[in-house]
């Protein structure tokens, strides 16, 4: 899912949700997948600004954008993002060799940058806490504070996959989309997640940024509704996307940015 510097990266991950609880008997990530349904709404909008669909199935992940229609495939075990656009029926490939390289590299200019909130969002320090009551993670700085309401994940493997692709899927919005906000923050939040070895079901960043009385704030809120199994129309769009892969033209990346961007 794709989302500009003023909406937000919350991806698939990014975005967590108001969730369904992972079956203690059921190992998704290993076994039949499961499925994450996603919604971003900004500040106080009632209806989402994006919606998105997440499968998990046998070691690929699969994330749907509704508007515009677009998939995104992360192929983990060749290190490779494919993404298509349904509408002109064209695809392209991005190397998560490239991914990282660009948001290391987004990380040195963030650095050498005069404006302060610029270089805080390079290398955010943020300040953890965990409430084990309630499962509300919070990490939070002046500028920034990621809010989290979260569940316990059943299985290491499930809570590893998901981090994986969160990581990866924050990396490569700020390569795709123009002036998305760096993945440093969010990366820091999921590292806490594994760490506790819990999903998030719904996330809450509020950004203050501007200098008035009181300063200017966003709030971005993602929800997240984890369904533990995938049923068949969930494998049957899998198979679709295969399809895709297989007829959809290749085009280099530059060529597929302009197309997405008409």
């Amino acid at each position: 899912m794709r989302v500009s510097w003023s909406s937000a990266v919350l991806a698939p991950a990014l975005v967590c949700w108001a969730a369904i609880g992972l079956a203690a008997d059921a190992d998704p990530a290993e076994g039949e997948g499961f499925r994450i349904e996603n919604k971003v709404f900004v500040d106080n909008t009632k209806e989402p600004q994006v919606e998105s669909t997440t499968i998990f199935y046998h070691g690929v992940v699969y994330d749907y954008l509704t508007k515009p229609p677009e998939i995104t495939v992360f192929d983990a075990a060749h290190g490779r993002f494919i993404l298509l656009d349904t509408a002109r029926r064209v695809q392209t490939e991005v190397g998560t060799e490239k991914v990282g390289a660009f948001t290391e590299g987004l990380r040195r200019w963030a650095a050498q940058q005069s404006e302060p909130f610029v270089r805080f969002l390079g290398a955010p320090q943020l300040e953890e806490q965990f409430d084990e009551a309630s499962g509300e993670l919070r990490l939070s700085s002046s500028w920034i504070t990621y809010r989290l309401a979260t569940i316990e994940a059943q299985t290491a493997a499930v809570s590893s996959q998901y981090r994986e692709f969160s990581d990866w899927y924050c990396r490569l919005n700020t390569l795709i989309t123009p002036g998305a906000r760096p993945p440093f923050g969010r990366l820091l939040v999921n590292a806490a997640l594994e760490k506790r070895q819990r999903l998030p079901t719904e996330v809450e960043l509020s950004i203050r940024t501007g200098k008035g009385i009181p300063p200017k704030k966003t709030t971005i809120r993602a929800e997240h509704q984890w369904i533990r199994r995938l049923v068949e129309s969930d494998r049957d769009r899998v198979a679709q996307t295969g399809q895709f892969m297989a007829i959809f033209r290749s085009v280099d990346f530059r060529e597929y940015q302009e197309k997405v961007s008409e």
